[in-house]
């Protein structure tokens, strides 16, 4: 694998192809499911050498010990300012319907900055520290790798400095999840999503350390409401996909053990309006039904 120069992400699927077929091979997986076992071995071999998205088949969430402290439903009619803030982009592309927080993401010829693209990032107001964190929504169905689109993230104060982040101890950026298109050219739709780490110190140079864990299948997920989740504890991060896991890691040093920001955003791509595949008059929506945290109980 590594003569292959293979990521982390596909060396992860190979293990867990071989894992799989030794254990059909040893009898360790009951005859009536043999055939969808095959299927995940093939699934899993296509994701390490083609890098194509895995399907969640881990361990069900189980929140025994959790309990849920902060709700938010976005049943009004505008943003809750005591619990957010606008981080960047506008106001303006913020809407609220139907009991869920929609984000719009568009190129405007007379918006407030002027000719451009617009879309929104908001953060929390409190900071957090580890627990279950999850987002219920449809994600921007994005067109192209030039495209706008959504997150669900958690990050704080110097996790991309070596002296703060200390390798991830001191603060790490966790993608919950990022949902991007298949290709850079084209009209691929997202079928998945993509979670990652982002810190620094985890090695000598300055550069930013981070894994990306690939892309991870979700039901329909431009058109249905999916659940995407982080479990943050003393020893992992783990991701979950409508409650399924999908992997656990110890990445760096270890899980981050400092406050952190919860964020929801549309990201606007760098690429500029000339490169954006979108027309220019077909804006985009990441529809939010609900974000929840659950901390262990006192």
């Amino acid at each position: 694998m590594t003569a292959l120069n293979f990521a982390f992400r596909q060396k992860a699927a190979f293990t867990a192809a071989l894992d799989m077929l030794k254990q059909i091979l040893t009898a360790k997986i009951p005859f009536t499911k043999i055939g969808a076992a095959f299927l995940a071995v093939a699934e899993l071999f296509s994701a390490a050498i083609l890098d194509t998205p895995r399907t969640p088949r881990g361990d069900a969430l189980d929140l025994t010990g959790y309990t849920l402290v902060f709700e938010d439903e976005f049943e009004g009619d505008a943003l809750d300012t005591d619990v957010w803030h606008i981080v960047s982009g506008y106001a303006d592309q913020l809407s609220f319907r139907d009991g869920n927080m929609v984000m719009t993401g568009e190129y405007k010829s007379d918006g407030p900055n002027g000719k451009g693209l617009y879309a929104v990032d908001i953060g929390m107001n409190q900071l957090y520290c580890k627990g279950y964190y999850e987002i219920r929504c449809k994600v921007f169905n994005n067109t192209s790798r030039r495209d706008f689109w959504s997150a669900f993230w958690i990050t704080g104060e110097g996790v991309y400095d070596p002296e703060v982040s200390k390798g991830g101890v001191g603060g790490c950026e966790i993608d919950i999840y990022e949902s991007f298109a298949d290709t850079v050219e084209g009209k691929s739709t997202p079928v998945g999503i993509t979670p990652a780490l982002w810190c620094n110190g985890v090695d000598d140079d300055e550069a930013i350390d981070g894994i990306n864990f690939g892309q991870w299948k979700a039901n329909d997920p431009v058109n249905e409401y999916n659940t995407y989740g982080v479990m943050w504890t003393d020893d992992y991060y783990i991701w979950y996909i409508n409650g399924v896991e999908c992997f656990r890691i110890n990445y760096g040093s270890g899980p981050s053990q400092v406050p952190e920001q919860v964020r929801i955003s549309m990201c606007t791509p760098s690429t500029g309006i000339e490169n954006l595949t979108r027309g220019i008059d077909q804006p985009g929506d990441y529809i939010i039904d609900y974000v929840r945290i659950y901390q262990p109980a006192a």
